[in-house]
């Protein structure tokens, strides 16, 4: 089990290399001059030739790629995510202050995704086919049909404009303030219908052992049978799905930290993009990369808790 670990740790190296320099060549073959954008937006009377080569040899930005490419992970080792192009500050500072609002955001909608979708999966398995199982996979599946930049303002517009039932959701206050609400519902809601269907497939499927049958049949409560037999060895692939779900709460932020003036690692993402800046891109490029590889490895470790048959070689 340690020395899987191990490796799986190690792998994180070439992993990140490989996401940095993919990236970092899209962003270098990608149309757009994050100089010339900058330029034009400040003042388009400068936007000449000459200007524009002056300030990409300032940059470092009329160098070779490779070049560019090594210096840039140079700095990053160094923990120097250096300077946005857009607004001429350290990257870094305004990562530390906006990753811990996105941290906030994203685990309340993990745990109501997990918690949420667990329970409504073991309910929909213990009462299949009946009106409850097709209630409860049929709204998950209504909900999840609409995307998050469409819901988001329908959202907004019913139940602030119309029902008035919350104040104003733009901005952050906290995760306990009420502007929270709508963001934390959309993060999880939307996403219930994976976990759901996974969970109740997987319980279905343990159900039908012939060990359940033997455990029913030996008298055992049936709160029993499906505490210690039933759920732990039928969310094995609920726990593949929500490591993966980790990488929907990365992308996720985008669009709802976009929608609600969130100030957020998602939202510095969108600017960033919006903006053309390579470094702001890189950076929040690296912290998403590495927050699904980390989900991904505590996936696997998991599979042995729940599964003493799994073996790590």
């Amino acid at each position: 089990m340690l020395t899987y670990a191990i490796k799986r740790v190690l792998l994180f190296i070439p992993t990140v290399i490989a996401v940095l320099f993919i990236t970092f060549t899209m962003g270098y073959l990608g149309p757009g001059d994050p100089i010339q954008t900058q330029v034009m937006r400040v003042n388009p009377r400068l936007a000449d030739q000459e200007t524009i080569e002056r300030l990409r040899e300032v940059y470092g930005l009329n160098r070779p790629f490779l070049v560019q490419w090594g210096d840039w992970v140079g700095k990053i080792l160094r923990g120097d995510f250096g300077k946005s192009f857009a607004t001429r500050t350290d990257i870094g500072p305004a990562i530390a202050y906006r990753l811990p609002i996105s941290a906030q955001l994203g685990a309340a909608g993990f745990v109501i995704l997990a918690i949420g979708g667990v329970l409504l999966g073991t309910l929909a398995a213990l009462k299949q086919n009946t009106w409850i199982d097709h209630f409860i996979v049929g709204s998950a599946l209504f909900i999840s049909s609409f995307p998050i930049f469409v819901l988001a303002p329908l959202l907004i517009i019913m139940v602030i404009l119309w029902l008035k039932l919350l104040p104003s959701t733009l901005g952050w206050d906290g995760i306990f303030s009420a502007k929270a609400i709508l963001p934390i519902l959309l993060f999880s809601v939307t996403g219930w219908i994976s976990p759901i269907r996974f969970a109740r497939n997987g319980l279905i499927e343990v159900l039908s052992q012939d060990y359940v049958r033997t455990a029913r049949a030996k008298g055992l409560p049936e709160r029993l049978v499906i505490l210690r037999h039933v759920v732990k060895n039928g969310l094995i692939s609920t726990v593949t799905f929500l490591g993966l779900a980790v990488s929907g709460m990365v992308t996720g932020s985008l669009f709802i930290e976009s929608a609600f003036a969130i100030p957020g690692y998602g939202y510095m993402a969108v600017q960033g993009l919006t903006a053309n800046d390579y470094n702001v891109i890189m950076a929040t490029t690296l912290i998403g990369a590495v927050l699904v590889i980390a989900a991904n490895l505590i996936t696997d470790l998991l599979y042995g808790v729940l599964d003493p048959r799994v073996r790590y070689e």
